[in-house]
């Protein structure tokens, strides 16, 4: 295994989001590692059949089956609500390989969804005239979270939407093929979160200058703009630690068992649907009592729940879920529209009427990492809005 594979690892955490979106401060990924592209092929369907829960489980168990190919290499990693950007050293290409099929056989045996999966070699973005940098901002004591940066994510998702173009990897479910993947770690066992001010808004905002020190400006508005409508992330932030509820929910905890017991026999996955409900009903009564156990500081753990989310991300874009009301949305959507108009920036936005929460456990001592969409499709449906109109300012098809 070669140096770079402990790349991202050993790369220092900024301290604060406002620094992540700070580009000049990223770094660029080794030449020899791979961009991989999940997204789900017609996820804008599924949301609207109601399969929004199916759409976010599949995102989350592709990063799951990733980060488990060698626990000893941290694996940077955005969730989009619909899929997954990723980058892997070269290293572990052919596991990587094996892990994602086994995602894509999930994703179509077990919840009829076809999720989409492309690779890029890094060497050959950077060599076509893309950077591909990132970043990592410190979000708790145990747990971090990846910024993205660079024209050469967007470039790689381009090639693996488009059929026929060069330079991608594309993965299927061949049945020939290695699958391998391991979904340890993988749990959704919360209740998803009612908005405590009239609704859950999932915003999506791209600038759109040319140069780096003026989306930064844009970006920077942006944020300050939305701390002086919303308050500070204590009042906007979509979770609060004392509404996190446990599920004993039967189609809830649902999804958790079709990944953590996919391909097993009829007996393993009522053991683990039955391990679920008892460890679920034990964590209701700890919360209660805010008590600790050898294996759970219960005390603390919705605490540190609220604070190792992804409620607001930085992939070339700025990604936001926030609980606040209809005033409050009509005067930030004001704003957005007039900076829309004089191009400065194109966004999405969609309104829902609670907060979906999966689950990425390490450990329940502090290394858990917890992903946040609006109940009702959040960022793929408002990432209709933000394509059209990228294609109004740049008069192109917009990516499918």
């Amino acid at each position: 295994m070669n140096d770079s594979c402990h790349f991202y690892r050993e790369l220092t955490a900024l301290e604060s989001f406002q620094e992540a979106i700070q580009t000049q401060l990223h770094s660029s990924l080794p030449l020899d590692w791979w961009v991989v592209v999940a997204d789900i092929a017609g996820s804008t369907l599924a949301i609207e059949r109601g399969d929004y829960k199916k759409v976010n489980t599949v995102g989350v168990a592709c990063i799951a089956a990733v980060v488990n190919i060698d626990r000893s290499i941290q694996i940077p990693y955005v969730f989009g609500g619909d899929g997954a950007t990723m980058a892997i050293p070269g290293a572990i290409i052919e596991q990587a390989h094996s892990a994602l099929r086994g995602a894509q056989r999930l994703s179509k045996e077990d919840f009829g969804l076809d999720l989409r999966i492309g690779l890029v070699r890094v060497f050959d973005l950077v060599s076509s005239g893309f950077r591909v940098n990132l970043a990592k901002v410190a979000l708790s004591k145990h747990v971090t979270q990846t910024c993205l940066s660079g024209r050469g994510w967007d470039e790689a998702e381009r090639r693996t939407k488009t059929p026929g173009s060069t330079g991608c990897v594309w993965l299927s479910e061949s049945v020939s093929a290695s699958a391998q993947a391991n979904f340890e770690g993988f749990e959704c066992r919360w209740h998803s979160v009612e908005n405590f001010n009239g609704h859950k808004l999932s915003l999506l905002v791209t600038a759109m200058s040319g140069e780096a020190d003026r989306n930064l400006q844009t970006y920077q508005d942006v944020l300050k703009k939305v701390y002086s409508i919303y308050g500070d992330v204590q009042r906007h932030h979509p979770l609060r630690a004392s509404k996190m509820q446990l599920t004993m929910n039967p189609d809830s905890l649902n999804h958790e068992l079709r990944v953590r017991s996919y391909s097993r026999n009829a007996w393993e996955k009522t053991r683990y649907f039955l391990m679920m409900m008892l460890k679920n009903l034990a964590g209701i009564y700890l919360l209660r009592g805010n008590l600790d156990t050898k294996a759970v500081r219960w005390s603390r753990y919705r605490d540190e729940l609220v604070e190792n989310t992804d409620f607001r991300k930085f992939d070339g874009m700025l990604r936001m879920v926030i609980d606040g009301n209809d005033q409050q949305f009509m005067e930030l959507q004001s704003y957005l529209e007039r900076m829309f108009r004089e191009k400065q920036l194109a966004y999405g936005m969609h309104q829902s009427g609670e907060a979906l929460v999966t689950c990425l456990v390490h450990s329940y001592t502090g290394n858990h990492m917890h992903f946040v969409d609006g109940s009702n499709g959040g960022y793929a449906m408002a990432a209709r809005q933000l394509k059209q109109q990228i294609v109004n300012l740049r008069g192109a098809r917009p990516p499918k």
